[in-house]
């Protein structure tokens, strides 16, 4: 009479499932439990869902396909299945769709709140030796991604003009603001492939904060950028924009030594038409900035003899070097083999998404993944002592892919956790880039390609010559 009520099925498949969830998901939570604890992402899941798609059993196997090389959603559906069996709940079936709809559902201020956390922890894990005489250094840089042919994708980002109609795929253009220090994305913008570099960086000023010095190739080195840049008390070092190196008269300005002038800049007349800024906005600029013009000379990949000018609004030559920002301009190449790390060595050159919503999602989640793979080599570069650059991203990733499943089975044993992840981390630390400068990489395909014609019409339209080597266009 008094005894207690029967609970529901439901109520006990939430108390197994809630259990599960605190004990982290699969190899990946419990090797990430110190940057990303159960306990956050239970507090920051509104989803409310009991079922085996909730977003953080979604958000751990969508992770796991990115660090597995942008593996398939079959892959990301063997992971919710696998943690289902060893949390005593029944799988879901083979079928991906559901799991397709729940990265769908997946709310972006979820993301949003876990690329905060990731990024919070690498800031606090930045040792000064990470900064440049006290500043942390941020790049500013653009690429692009393709994605599905479908009508949603080709409406927001269609394809390049030079690609016969239902022959290309969209191109989504990218911008990013890298955090050179502690190895970071900090934030990223979205456009067409038309988007200009310089328009989609003002989108990011809001990620620069007082004592940054931002770093940009020639197509960044505009009078506004740099204006605004100094405005929210960050410094700026970039190539000469190429229209101001064809005008360049070295006998103007002040000279502070043979290599090195002082220069003014005057406010265009015309408000640029790549300027986001309004009418009030572009009058309240300065009239006039000082920037420091540094020149060097080098050989191009022709071996032939050029001259390039480096602009940068750090003025004083005796706390700042010439030669120092001159080298210092040439670590700007970081942020293109960074580019690299996420498109090639993690396969995300193509997103294999149907709308453009989708994409966002998807790059949001590629951020996610690179930043906690980047805050595991930073604790590994504090283990080595060895400067962050010369940790390797693949060796790294490598040994995540190898080692996660060790955690499974570990749930309810923190200490056995504590203890794998410190041998992961010590791991990571014995692989260490072999650095060989002036080591010559043209770029140049050595695998040749397939003798396979171009697409240049419709699929239902092209006809095809089956003669290998003895292709031609088809209209």
């Amino acid at each position: 009479m008094y005894g207690k009520a029967k609970r529901s099925a439901q109520e006990l498949i939430r108390r197994i499932r809630l259990k599960a969830l605190r004990g982290s998901f699969s190899g990946y939570g419990m090797l990430f439990e110190d940057v990303l604890p159960a306990e956050f992402l239970v507090e920051n899941d509104k989803t409310k869902r009991n079922r085996h798609f909730g977003a953080i059993p979604v958000f751990w196997a969508w992770l796991g396909q990115i660090l597995e090389q942008n593996a398939s959603c079959s892959r990301g559906l063997s992971l919710v299945q696998a943690w289902c069996t060893g949390a005593g709940l029944e799988p879901p079936t083979g079928d991906t769709s559901s799991y397709c709809q729940a990265r769908m559902r997946v709310p972006d201020e979820f993301l949003q709140k876990i690329l905060s956390r990731v990024q919070d922890v690498q800031r606090r894990a930045m040792r000064p030796e990470d900064r440049w005489n006290g500043l942390v250094l941020k790049a500013f840089d653009g690429t692009s991604v393709k994605l599905m042919d479908t009508e949603e994708n080709q409406e927001v980002y269609p394809q390049p003009s030079s690609q016969a109609e239902g022959c290309g795929f969209p191109v989504m253009g990218i911008v990013g603001l890298l955090n050179m220090s502690n190895g970071s994305w900090e934030a990223f913008t979205t456009g067409t492939w038309k988007l200009h570099d310089a328009r989609a960086a003002q989108r990011l000023l809001g990620f620069v904060e007082e004592g940054d010095l931002i770093l940009a190739d020639r197509a960044f080195c505009s009078y506004e950028l740099f204006t605004r840049i100094q405005a929210r008390g960050a410094e700026c070092l970039m190539r000469l924009h190429q229209a101001r190196h064809r005008k360049l008269d070295w006998r103007k300005g002040k000279k502070v030594s043979p290599f090195e002038r002082l220069i003014t800049w005057h406010k265009p007349v015309k408000q640029s038409k790549a300027s986001e800024l309004s009418a009030e906005e572009w009058d309240a600029l300065p009239e006039t900035i000082t920037v420091r013009y540094i020149k060097m000379g080098y050989e191009d990949r022709a071996g032939e003899k050029q001259m390039m000018v480096v602009v940068s609004t750090l003025l004083d030559p005796e706390k700042h070097d010439g030669i120092e920002l001159i080298d210092l301009y040439a670590r700007r190449w970081e942020i293109e083999v960074k580019f690299r790390d996420v498109k090639t060595t993690l396969g995300m050159e193509e997103f294999a998404v149907r709308s453009p919503a989708m994409a966002h999602k998807t790059l949001l989640m590629m951020m996610i993944s690179y930043n906690l793979l980047r805050s595991l080599m930073q604790r590994s570069a504090t283990l080595a002592d060895k400067p962050l650059v010369e940790m390797s991203f693949k060796g790294a990733l490598d040994t995540l892919s190898t080692m996660h499943p060790l955690f499974r089975g570990l749930g309810a044993q923190h200490r056995k956790r504590a203890r794998l992840r410190e041998e992961v981390i010590a791991t990571c630390a014995t692989k260490i880039l072999d650095i060989r400068p002036f080591r010559q990489e043209p770029r140049a395909i050595k695998r040749r390609p397939k003798p396979f014609q171009y697409l240049t019409a419709p699929r239902h339209v092209f006809r095809e010559i089956h003669h290998k080597e003895q292709y031609r266009k088809v209209a």
